[in-house]
């Protein structure tokens, strides 16, 4: 379908929170178009272009493209609205615990927007610093040792007693090569490495004290050598400037976050049900133990079929009636059962801290991974309490994802009661033209006097002709949008009205 290889982006805050104030409702000026009681806000429209794979007939950067780009937005939310409530995907509970888990980690996120990221205030001298070592790209040697003691023993051997590191990496590695890497500023790095790394020029041979990282794991570096490049032209410093307060700010923002989790969590504790835990294991480790090769095909049906994350009719089966009463964790005193487990899981898949883990390893991340979840559980039902499920933001996201995913259902519904049997994702400008075309076309007119364009704010929208596929680390949900929606390949607004804004 589609022949040009994306663009992997990850970010790491989704676009709706770059909205400083929260007013009770969206203002005109942000809104693109109005259906019936749903919106298409600029901000969405942007998203659903840059950071999806557009299909060739409207991915360049075009007034005409841009044009085809808003009508397939705009037929998005009418498919969904002829598609309704009463239908087998919106009674469907996998569906509904799917959109209830992304509004709920949008809560989230909003909850870390007000709580850390807003209330920031950098010091523009700590923002010199690490803008004077914001070129430099490191490499570094590492060995990766199971606790902090053995980190600090192998720390003290380097710095204290003078023995070489290659004398201690053969100790811990005896068979292998010593590890090496190279670290610039963009690197996927937790902030604790971030910070040793930039705040502050490094020395060649100059041994940084261990970090813990998140399979709770310890690292020790050294650094082999550097290379440092300058910003050269004004330009380039404020291209590096603004990248450099950016980060510090998402840094600084991630350490109030986690205060306010530890105050969330402050005196709970867990204790697993070790004889539930290990057959637990048995039952959800061949799921993601899959080979590699699995996992990339996996991925490749969801990316090149433009297909969502949730899949409808599949899960986890948790053993039913043998398992699911049974206590599987204490916390503070509760017990809660497999079921309770199962319950959680249904709208917050499971994250777990290591891309790739041996079967030796895995009850140990999937047992993080349990902790991660109802650390989670608690700080959703924060967002709760602060009314996050009222946002605005919070419900236009949701509703954008329960929109595209019913209009997708609803296409191909269409498509197989009017006898298209092709394979859409292969023969998809054939079926835009003989069903899809002319069912827009049809909707845009019965529903054209509840359709309004801010044409104005339309015509200053610019896109790209790049490839992106935009992906979120560390969360439940990590495909930023929803798959660009195929229905139409019409460049003509000649439906709705002008939207008169306020």
């Amino acid at each position: 379908m589609l022949k040009k290889k994306p663009l992997f982006v990850v970010i790491t805050v989704l676009f709706f929170l770059s909205c400083g104030h929260q007013p009770a409702e969206i203002p005109d000026s942000q809104i693109l178009a109005k259906i019936g009681d749903r919106i298409i806000t600029k901000d969405e429209f942007l998203r659903r272009a840059e950071y999806t794979i557009r299909p060739n007939y409207c991915r360049g950067d075009n007034y005409i493209h841009r044009k085809i780009v808003l009508n397939s937005l705009i037929a998005e939310k009418l498919l969904a609205m002829e598609a309704g409530t009463d239908n087998k995907l919106a009674e469907n509970e996998r569906f509904r615990k799917y959109i209830q888990g992304r509004k709920e980690q949008a809560m989230r996120q909003m909850f870390y927007h007000d709580r850390a990221y807003k209330k920031v205030k950098l010091d523009s001298n700590i923002v010199k610093n690490y803008f004077q070592s914001a070129g430099r790209t490191y490499e570094v040697q590492y060995l990766r040792l199971p606790n902090k003691e053995s980190a600090l023993t192998a720390y003290s051997l380097y710095t204290d007693k003078g023995v070489p590191f290659s004398e201690i990496a053969g100790e811990v590695l005896p068979d292998s090569q010593i590890p090496s890497r190279k670290i610039d500023f963009n690197s996927d790095i937790n902030d604790e490495m971030f910070e040793m790394f930039f705040s502050h020029p490094l020395q060649k041979d100059q041994m940084l004290n261990p970090v813990r990282i998140d399979d709770g794991s310890y690292l020790i570096m050294k650094i082999k050598g550097w290379e440092d490049e300058r910003a050269l032209g004004e330009g380039a410093v404020r291209r590096r400037l603004k990248d450099v307060t950016e980060k510090l700010h998402t840094v600084q923002a991630n350490r109030l976050y986690a205060q306010q989790v530890a105050d969330i969590m402050k005196g709970k504790s867990v204790v697993f049900t070790e004889d539930t835990f290990r057959e637990i294991v048995k039952i959800v480790g061949p799921r993601y133990l899959k080979s590699m090769q699995d996992k990339k095909n996996a991925f490749n049906r969801q990316f090149w079929g433009q297909a969502n994350e949730v899949v409808l009719d599949s899960s986890i089966d948790y053993s039913g009636d043998r398992l699911v009463d049974k206590p599987f964790f204490n916390l503070d005193g509760q017990i809660w059962t497999v079921a309770d487990f199962a319950e959680l899981v249904e709208s917050h898949p499971l994250v777990f801290r290591k891309r790739q883990i041996s079967k030796s390893e895995f009850p140990e991340q999937f047992k993080l991974a349990v902790v991660d979840l109802i650390r989670d559980h608690f700080i959703t039902a924060e967002a709760y309490k602060a009314g996050y499920d009222q946002n605005i933001y919070v419900k236009n996201h949701a509703r954008m994802w329960s929109d595209a995913m019913m209009s997708d259902y609803w296409r191909d519904q269409y498509l197989q009661n009017r006898g298209f049997r092709g394979d859409f994702q292969k023969e998809y400008l054939s079926a835009i033209k003989n069903y899809l075309n002319p069912l827009v076309d049809s909707l845009q007119t019965k529903y054209s006097n509840e359709i309004s364009i801010n044409t104005d704010l339309f015509e200053t929208i610019e896109l790209t002709h790049i490839d992106l596929f935009a992906l979120q680390a560390g969360v439940p949900y990590p495909i930023v949008s929803p798959g660009f929606p195929i229905l139409t390949t019409d460049s003509k607004l000649n439906y709705g009205s002008k939207m008169e804004v306020k």
